[in-house]
């Protein structure tokens, strides 16, 4: 997972507006079964920004950073729509009034989405997984405000929850190495509730891993000459093999982050440029 930049002039005004005219219609909906009936009736709308919110992603799962391993992108509600669920056959009402607001749509792979043990001996994916650190504070139909809300699941659009995820070389996700005990046994189950931990994602991630680790070792050889001794075909070459490592590392690229920490574990983390955080310095 990396983060993702949402650019909302990416999406035509008319599209964001007819999510706009919808929520206010849901809103006028007093009765429970009604509103249900209506958000399924308008679920189309979802998939009309679909292709708008992937690009903003250069076309990965807003979770796995998978292009193919998770098969086609659904729009998932960060926050469910129709009941969250916190524990095993622990739910609460979901957040419905948020069925239509674009902030709240994230681009997944069906595999991650939903719940499966295609890839995996355990039970994966988001579905309807929302737990809460603290459920007391879930915000509802009644009181809607979501700012007291500490979600356990990671979140693309968070810049500090990318950094709570590593890979080794076999392309296994784990949390981080410098978190807490508490937050580890946290993070360990957002990877099992987004569906990153699934073997068909791990073998990609591993291939990514082998992949850097090739280029890595020679542009060492040549890295590792003192400048002077370099013949200019040796110095072009270690300057194509650093850009390709920086390509890979990049934002566009799939899996990503498995390719940061392979540069890490390498002492090579000046050429994992975090060019996902370029617009935010622009708009500062």
């Amino acid at each position: 997972m990396i983060y993702v930049h949402r650019d909302w002039n990416k999406i035509t005004k008319e599209k964001l507006d007819a999510l706009k005219e919808l929520s206010v219609a849901l809103d006028a909906i007093e009765g429970v079964a009604e509103r249900k009936a209506f958000i399924k009736a308008n679920q189309a709308a979802w998939s009309e920004v679909r292709h708008e919110l992937s690009l903003m992603s250069f076309n990965k799962c807003w979770y796995t950073e998978a292009r193919e391993a998770v098969s086609r992108y659904q729009t998932d509600h960060f926050r469910p729509h129709g009941r969250a669920k916190q524990a095993a056959k622990v739910y609460s009402e979901g957040y419905c009034w948020l069925a239509f607001d674009i902030e709240n749509f994230r681009i997944v792979g069906v595999l991650a989405n939903t719940q499966n043990q295609e890839y995996s001996e355990d039970t994966v994916g988001k579905a309807d997984w929302f737990p809460l650190i603290e459920p007391e504070k879930r915000a509802t139909l009644a009181s809607r405000s979501i700012a007291n809300e500490s979600p356990l699941l990671l979140d693309p659009v968070e810049q500090s929850d990318s950094n709570k995820i590593s890979f080794n070389d076999n392309g296994e996700a784990h949390p981080s190495d410098d978190l807490s005990p508490e937050e580890k046994t946290l993070v360990d189950q957002s990877i099992i509730h987004l569906g990153i931990r699934q073997s068909q994602l791990n073998g990609k991630r591993r291939d990514k891993w082998r992949e850097c680790v090739r280029k890595i070792v020679k542009y060492s050889r040549f890295f590792k000459k003192p400048k002077g001794q370099r013949t200019p075909e040796e110095t072009e070459t270690m300057e194509e093999l650093a850009q390709e490592i920086i390509t890979m590392a990049s934002c566009r690229s799939e899996f990503s982050a498995t390719v940061r920490c392979c540069l890490k574990s390498h002492r090579l983390e000046h050429l994992a440029i975090r060019d996902e955080l370029i617009p935010l310095l622009l708009e500062a």
